[in-house]
């Protein structure tokens, strides 16, 4: 038996200590009885102890005794009591040994000392015990028949009581036998006894009361000690069950548990301390009452778990999983190594409890509490109480990793799923979306509250029968084959109105029964993409368009050059004999006949040379609402209204129409064709509109062209005809591609034509039909920042007259050198002519003229640029007009840079080269 073991309430002794702790007191003391009187003095006034507390309102011996079934467990745990009354001052204890307890007759003997001592509380004398059956002798339990005296307080009660009543008898008795005086003197002495005896009674009464009382109180007093003490552990445990489900950080849950420990614990110093990630350390992790040196050493120290041979008290504690209490360090220095000695030393330890802190049987640290100014010694209850603590302290510490575990992988996955650049989803098999992504939320323009809950279906997929129809299906799939992901693409229209392609991959999520309960979807944006794949489709087609447009192009502007050469003659010829024949000769009218099939001819050329795109365009500020409104009213469009009288052309002009930059006379005909396309395109009656608007682009346009951003002025023609199949959509601009009679709805050039023009213009074109509705065409052409300047009219012939300059005309075909010779001397000027750009060189390097005509295609030899590069090295100042009817447009907008800046086209008109001329020369 140790110290604290005996002065620790709470620990039981075995039945071998009890055995050899009686032996020993019968060896020291000499007493065979040692015994029965130790059952004596558990029940006096000075060794109550824990059963002081179970006194606490108990005003009878009586009772007493009858709770002594409740009582009898905390002194022992060898036998089981039962109590019956058997009378006012008399019970019957009966005590049988426990199951597995060898008891031993002196314990016996206890008992009898501890029954007969109860009395004493309450009489001051000991009670009577009879011990009829005895287990020791062979019967099966013990039996004692208690008894006890009457206090004297009572005693002197019923002698009052008696008294009384015999006084009363012997007075009625006497009063007529005795004088009145004697009689009364009889009565009075009655009544004095009486009144003795009751207050003599009464002070007796008093004064066991009051001892009573003073015994009562020192019990009561001993309950609130100890009801303070498990009020202050039932704080300490509370505080300690906060600090499990409200702190999740390790250290700051540490700190707490000794905070609250320092706060509720009645030891001077304590302290934690938790093993490494790898449990080969020990390591101090918080704890109070240590000065700054001996903090500081603990910090420093680090106990090592991974030596087998450490014997230090907290690495037994912690590898062991054992309690350890120790009153006196000196009792253990033997089994301790020297550098735990020095330490305990170091650390002014004399008695210390370590418990470890153990959860489901793994170490995780120790708890240690010593006291260091307190002299009160270690207990069990000490020890017990502490290793409550720890468990609980174990717990938090568990839950508190665990949560810090379960924190971080919460933030892996979120920062995984968060920071994806792909739409991650979840969505459950009604279609309502249960888990949207940070990226998916901005992408598709939804908080997180707005969409969780929603369905897909218009919001994340358009609300379609079809679309519905393929969620079906997907769920179908992925239930039938858990192990099948699906991946398609699907377009969807963002809360912007943007629309977007997205690659989408699904799969099941099934609950832990197996269930199917959602989908997983996760998307990625091909919006790009997908547009680039549609974009190079669409080049393509364009590519292929365009490659056929000018293969065709370059044989019609092959034509167009030998065709313009022939016409000079049927075109500007009957002009010069038309100005030397008078106005009634007859043979006007077959050379105005000539002239006119000259000039449809030449412009069938000029239609050639517009679709080759290689007729120089004469570009100048113009507006279209004047091009239109002059086009509606030239003869061609009454023509058209004569063929086609049931047609009706309205028109829709933008008020403030912005100017454009183009030539009047292709832009015209490109109307006039548009035109004449819808009101052949209508079989019966219907309606044209020629529109115009101001348009601002802000986004490319993907239509028959790509229009890029920028502002516009655009001419819209919308018929409602028979509109045209999508299969022929695509070659409606190829030359001589119809569905008219050729020949009989002009020359098969018309659209072709619109194309070459708008191209020309630096210009796109829009085509929308429908089958049985209509058609509508939509040209876009660049906005200029330009007023229009009106052209000078010409009043007569007079007024392009020359004065006899001199003209050097150089072409290398000699008809057209010979037309424009006679047409010049018709016009008053001198004219010298030159084959090639050679011989005009050498001309002007030996002579001077006023200008030069060149032409632009001179072969072989050196062309009209070359040849005026040349020139102006002779003659920097020198002036020239540039003629062609076929020329590539960068060495024509190369040579007007130079200073040739007007171009007059064949076949030659007197009228045109004449104004030109003029112009240049009056520079």
């Amino acid at each position: 038996m140790t110290k604290y073991e005996v002065e620790d309430p709470a620990h039981w002794f075995s039945q071998s200590q009890t055995d050899r702790f009686h032996e020993a007191l019968i060896e020291k003391t000499g007493n065979p009885n040692i015994a029965r009187d130790a059952g004596r003095y558990t029940t006096s006034y000075k060794g109550m102890g824990p059963i002081k507390q179970y006194t606490l309102g108990l005003m009878s011996l009586t009772s007493v005794y009858l709770l002594m079934g409740k009582v009898y467990p905390i002194m022992s745990r060898g036998a089981t009591i039962s109590v019956k009354k058997m009378g006012p001052n008399k019970v019957e204890i009966v005590s049988t040994p426990n199951p597995g307890v060898n008891e031993k007759p002196y314990q016996c003997e206890n008992r009898l000392g501890v029954f007969e001592s109860l009395a004493m509380l309450f009489t001051d004398r000991l009670a009577d015990v009879e011990h009829p059956l005895c287990f020791h002798k062979g019967d099966k339990f013990c039996s004692y028949i208690i008894s006890w005296e009457k206090t004297t307080s009572l005693i002197w009660k019923l002698v009052r009581n008696y008294s009384l009543l015999i006084g009363i008898v012997i007075c009625m008795a006497l009063f007529f036998a005795l004088p009145n005086t004697t009689w009364t003197i009889l009565v009075f002495f009655c009544l004095l006894t009486t009144m003795a005896l009751a207050l003599f009674s009464e002070n007796l009464e008093k004064k066991e009361l009051a001892k009573t009382v003073e015994t009562q109180g020192d019990v009561a007093q001993d309950l609130l000690d100890e009801m303070n003490i498990r009020h202050n552990n039932a704080l300490l445990i509370q505080e300690i069950g906060k600090a499990t489900s409200s702190i999740i950080n390790v250290d700051q849950l540490i700190n707490t548990v000794v905070r609250i420990m320092k706060a509720h614990i009645d030891f001077d110093r304590g302290m934690i301390m938790l093993a490494n990630s790898d449990k080969t350390r020990l390591l101090y992790t918080a704890g109070y009452g240590y000065n700054n040196g001996i903090e500081d050493l603990l910090k420093q120290t680090g106990f090592h778990l991974d030596k087998l041979k450490s014997k230090g008290t907290f690495v037994e504690a912690f590898r062991d999983q054992k309690n350890i209490l120790i009153n006196d360090i000196s009792e253990i220095e033997k089994k301790l190594s020297k550098r735990s000695l020095a330490f305990a030393k170091k650390m002014g330890v004399q008695a210390l409890i370590c418990v470890p802190i153990v959860f489901e049987k793994e170490s995780l640290g120790i708890l240690a509490v010593d006291n260091v100014r307190s002299k009160r010694p270690l207990t069990k209850s000490d020890m017990n109480f502490m290793m409550g603590i720890a468990s609980q302290t174990a717990v938090s510490i568990t839950n508190a990793m665990s949560f810090q575990q379960l924190q971080e992988s919460e933030k892996k996955y979120r920062d995984l799923v968060e920071n994806a650049s792909s739409i991650i989803m979840r969505q459950d098999i009604e279609g309502n979306i249960t888990f949207f992504n940070e990226f998916a939320q901005k992408f598709f323009c939804y908080t997180e509250n707005e969409i969780l809950g929603k369905s897909v279906l218009g919001t994340i997929f358009q609300n379609t029968q079809l679309t519905k129809d393929h969620l079906d299906r997907r769920l179908a799939i992925l239930n039938q084959n858990p192990e099948q992901s699906i991946i398609n693409e699907s377009e969807s229209v963002l809360r912007n109105g943007t629309k977007v392609w997205i690659a989408w991959t699904y799969k099941p999520i099934f609950d832990s029964e197996g269930n199917f309960k959602e989908i997983l979807c996760i998307g990625n944006d091909v919006t790009e993409l997908k547009y680039a794949e549609l974009e190079k489709r669409d080049l393509e087609a364009r590519l292929q368009r365009a490659q056929k447009m000018e293969a065709i192009g370059t044989l019609a502007g092959g034509v167009a050059h030998d065709l313009n050469n022939i016409l000079s003659g049927i075109v500007s010829y009957p002009e010069l004999l038309l100005m030397d024949i008078p106005l009634d000769s007859p043979q006007r009218k077959p050379i105005l006949t000539i002239q006119k099939a000259g000039e449809r001819a030449a412009a069938i050329v000029q239609d050639l040379l517009t679709l080759a795109r290689r007729g120089v365009v004469t570009t100048k500020v113009v507006n279209l609402n004047s091009i239109i409104s002059e086009y509606l009213k030239s003869p061609e469009f009454e023509n058209l209204k004569i063929y086609h009288p049931n047609v009706h052309v309205k028109t829709d002009f933008e008020t403030n129409l912005l100017n454009i930059l183009g030539s009047p006379v292709h832009l015209s005909k490109t109307i006039m064709n548009l035109v004449t396309n819808a009101a052949e395109a209508i079989p019966g009656s219907g309606e044209i509109t020629i529109s115009t608007k101001n348009r601002y682009v802000d986004i490319s346009l993907n239509g028959f062209d790509k229009v890029k951003q920028g502002d516009y002025v655009t001419l819209s023609v919308i018929d409602t005809g028979v509109g045209i199949p999508s299969k022929d959509l695509e070659r409606i601009f190829e030359p001589f591609y119809t569905k008219k009679i050729m020949g009989k709805s002009g020359t098969g050039l018309g659209m072709a034509v619109v194309w070459g023009t708008v191209k020309d213009h630096k210009g796109y074109i829009d085509v929308k039909s429908t089958e049985g509705q209509g058609t509508e065409f939509t040209l876009y052409f660049s906005v200029v920042r330009q007023e229009v300047v009106m052209d000078k009219p010409i009043s007569s012939i007079k007024d392009i007259m020359g004065n006899g300059e001199l003209i050097l005309v150089v072409d290398d075909m000699k008809d057209q050198r010979v037309i424009a010779s006679d047409m010049l001397i018709k016009l008053g000027y001198s004219v010298v002519s030159a084959s090639n750009g050679e011989e005009a060189v050498d001309y002007i390097k030996n002579n001077s003229a006023d200008l030069v005509v060149l032409d632009m295609i001179m072969e072989p030899g050196m062309d009209g640029l070359d040849t005026y590069k040349k020139i102006l090295e002779i003659n920097p100042d020198q002036k020239a007009i540039i003629t062609s009817g076929y020329s590539e447009t960068d060495r024509v907008r190369e040579a007007q840079k130079l200073g040739a800046t007007s171009y007059v086209k064949k076949p030659y008109l007197l009228d045109k080269i004449g104004q030109v001329i003029k112009t240049e020369l009056d520079k």
